[in-house]
């Protein structure tokens, strides 16, 4: 049920990367476009270089709040909310949900990644967008390691690129797919 599931998540990934690689058309900073060529081609952006870019998701264009609205529905898709509601409700759940995940993610960095069953490891990871269904608990933990240096890194206001690294970051992971 979990590939199955996924798979209708992973319909809204090249929606989610085709709206931000146009919005990100429209900056003059090149970065951004830059990293979504590189996620188009089939490469693993790092978090250093989400990290990077940050500043451009707290304004417009890129901040929760001025996302276009097909942006923000394909993001619910990812998310597995209903994206058949006015984009300002859109936008209101799709913040309040990742919020809670940066919550969770603040509470599992001081817990440790490595204290989770294999199990929650995955359920962690399939939180976040990764179908983890076929790889190793190793990659599950290297993963999420990596996710969480990027979500605990990120203010409140930068929301926007932690609901965009849901896809950023698990697109291309390894045998992911």
């Amino acid at each position: 049920f979990l590939d199955a599931y996924h798979a209708l998540r992973r319909d809204a990934y090249a929606d989610v990367l085709r709206s931000l690689a146009l919005a990100a058309r429209s900056l003059p900073e090149p970065r951004l476009w830059e990293l979504c060529a590189k996620v188009q081609r089939g490469a693993q952006p790092r978090a250093a270089e989400l990290c990077a870019v940050r500043g451009l998701f707290s304004a417009s264009p890129l901040g929760l709040s001025k996302l276009r609205a097909p942006h923000v529905k394909a993001l619910s898709r990812v998310l597995f909310l209903t994206p058949r509601l006015p984009a300002p409700l859109l936008r209101h759940r799709l913040r309040s949900h990742v919020l809670e995940i940066r919550q969770l993610d603040r509470a599992l960095a001081r817990l440790g990644p490595s204290e989770l069953s294999e199990e929650e490891l995955r359920a962690a990871c399939y939180l976040r967008g990764l179908n983890s269904t076929h790889l190793s608990a190793g990659e599950c933990r290297a993963w999420l390691e990596q996710w969480l240096g990027l979500s605990c890194r990120l203010q409140e206001s930068e929301v926007s690129l932690l609901a965009n690294s849901l896809v950023l970051l698990s697109l291309n992971y390894r045998r992911a797919r």
